[in-house]
């Protein structure tokens, strides 16, 4: 019962959120195949543009929701490390 609830208020509060759409879009960005690689040196580096102006809140949520797919997948490939 307490599952429901906590679905329907973060729901509710997603709404509320003018911001949200721009994290998701940005949760979702880190796992697209549309990201493109750049050698530098001997390292090969993920480049994933921002669709938002630079130094908008809206460019730093997109930024926040890249940021925590990111440490997201890191601490999945983490666990499966430790299963090995």
């Amino acid at each position: 019962m307490k599952q429901n609830y906590k679905k329907q208020k973060n729901k509710q509060e997603e709404k509320e959120d003018p911001l949200y759409p721009q994290y998701t879009t940005g949760y979702e960005a880190f796992f697209t195949q549309n990201q493109k690689l750049r050698r530098v040196g001997d390292a090969t580096v993920i480049v994933t543009a921002c669709p938002y102006k630079e130094h908008t809140m809206r460019a730093r949520e997109w930024q926040r929701g890249y940021n925590n797919a990111y440490f997201d997948n890191l601490e999945k490939l983490r666990d499966s490390a430790r299963r090995r």
